[in-house]
C-alpha cells in the first residue's frame, strides 16, 4: 500500500459534509420527507434532531408531534399516523428512535417508505448505529435524506473549543484548545460540559490557559491510555497497571481499553515509519490526525521501540483481540496478560 493509501485516505468524507448540507436544508425550509440522522457523534447527532424537528414545528406539546423510542416501537401504528393529517400545523412530525431497524431491517418500514410518505408528514429517524446495506437505509436514502454525524476530527474540534470559549468571554489560544481537546478526548458531550466548565473557572481573568486546563479538566480514557502506553514504553509495570485499574474503576470496558491501546501502537508504527522517511512535525501531525505539538510525546514513545518491536506489538494487540472474540479468555484476563507483557523487558520491545 502506499503512503497516501495508508496514512490519508484521500476519498475519506468530510465530517462537516452533511452538517454543512442540513444547516442549508433547515434555513430553506426545504425538509424532506424522511430523514435519518445518525453517526457515532451523540452531541451532534441529538442536537440536529433537536434543531430539525423545531424548525418543522415538532416540539413538545404540539398536536402534530409524536415520538416512538426503542425497539419496540410498532411501525403499523407509525404508519398510521403518518397517514393522518397533521391537526392545526402545517406538517405532521414523527420522531423516531433508537429502533434498531437500519442494522435489523423492518420490512413494513421499508414498504412504505419506498411507496412515498404522505406528503405532510416528516419521518425522522435517529439512529446510532446504522448498516448501509440494509434495504431500509436505501429506501431512506432514495426518497428522503441521510445525515452523518461521525466522530470529528482534532482540528474541527480545537476549533469549535476555541469558539465556544471566546463566545463564552473566556478565549482561548489555538495551541490551548487542541491541547484541551488532546487531554478530554474527542467526545463533543464531554467537551462542552469541560468547556463550560474550564470557561466559569476563568471568568474573572477572562482567559483562559494551559495551567487551568490541568487544573479543571477531567482527563479523557485516550489520555488515561496514551499514559499507560508511556508507562509500558519505559517498563514501569506497576504505573501502567495503576493506571489501567484506575480505567476498570471508571467502569471502561476492557475491549475500549485494547482498541485504543492498539490504536495507540499502530500510531507509533505509523509515526516511526514517517519519521525514517525524513518527514517534519508538521507533516507527520497532518498525515496521523493529530496536533503537531504532540508529536514530540509520541517520539518519546517511539524512540523505546525499533519498528519490528512495535509491529509485533500491534499483533500481539491482535492476536488478544482474537483470544476474546474466540472465548479462549475473558477480556478482563486477556488484556491483563497483554499489558503485564508488554510491560517486561524481556521479549525485547526496546529499540
Amino acid at each position: 500500500m502506499s503512503p497516501a493509501g495508508y496514512y490519508g485516505k484521500k476519498d475519506k468524507k468530510d465530517p462537516q459534509q452533511d452538517i454543512k448540507k442540513l444547516n442549508q436544508l433547515i434555513e430553506n425550509r426545504d425538509f424532506k420527507n424522511v430523514h435519518l440522522l445518525c453517526g457515532e457523534e451523540d452531541y451532534l447527532r441529538l442536537q440536529f434532531r433537536d434543531k430539525l424537528c423545531a424548525a418543522m414545528g415538532g416540539v413538545q406539546g404540539s398536536l402534530a408531534f409524536d415520538r416512538f423510542i426503542g425497539s419496540a416501537a410498532q411501525p403499523e401504528s407509525i404508519i398510521d399516523l403518518a397517514e393522518t393529517l397533521p391537526f392545526m400545523a402545517e406538517r405532521r412530525v414523527i420522531l423516531i428512535e433508537d429502533t434498531g431497524w437500519f442494522k435489523n431491517g423492518c420490512s413494513v418500514m421499508e414498504d412504505y417508505i419506498s411507496q412515498g410518505v404522505c406528503e405532510s408528514t416528516t419521518l425522522v429517524f435517529c439512529e446510532k448505529e446504522t448498516d448501509k446495506r440494509t434495504k431500509l437505509y436505501k429506501a431512506v436514502s432514495e426518497h428522503g435524506m441521510i445525515s452523518e454525524f461521525p466522530v470529528q476530527d482534532a482540528a474541527t474540534l480545537a476549533s469549535w473549543v476555541g469558539g465556544r470559549l471566546r463566545s463564552l468571554g473566556t478565549p482561548i489560544s489555538g495551541a490551548d484548545a487542541a491541547y484541551m481537546v488532546d487531554v478530554v478526548g474527542t467526545d463533543m458531550l464531554t467537551l462542552a460540559n469541560e468547556t463550560d466548565k474550564l470557561s466559569a473557572y476563568c471568568l474573572e481573568k477572562q482567559r483562559v490557559m494551559r495551567e487551568d486546563i490541568d487544573a479543571i479538566c477531567t482527563r479523557g480514557i485516550e489520555d488515561r491510555v496514551f499514559d499507560m502506553c508511556e508507562a509500558l514504553a519505559l517498563n514501569d509495570k506497576k504505573r501502567a497497571m495503576t493506571l489501567y485499574y484506575d480505567l476498570i474503576a471508571l467502569r471502561e470496558s476492557p475491549i475500549k481499553i485494547l482498541v485504543l491501546v492498539t490504536r495507540q501502537f499502530d500510531t507509533l508504527v505509523k509515526i516511526k515509519d514517517l519519521e525514517f522517511r525524513k518527514y517534519g512535525d508538521e507533516t507527520i501531525a497532518k498525515k496521523i490526525g493529530r496536533p503537531a505539538w504532540t508529536i514530540s510525546k509520541y517520539r518519546k514513545q517511539t524512540g523505546r521501540y525499533s519498528m519490528s518491536a512495535l509491529k509485533s506489538i500491534v499483533n500481539e494487540c491482535a492476536d488478544t483481540d482474537m483470544s476474546i472474540k474466540s472465548g479462549m479468555m475473558t477480556d478482563k484476563i486477556a488484556l491483563e496478560t497483554l499489558l503485564v507483557k508488554l510491560a517486561d523487558p524481556s521479549p525485547g520491545w526496546d529499540g
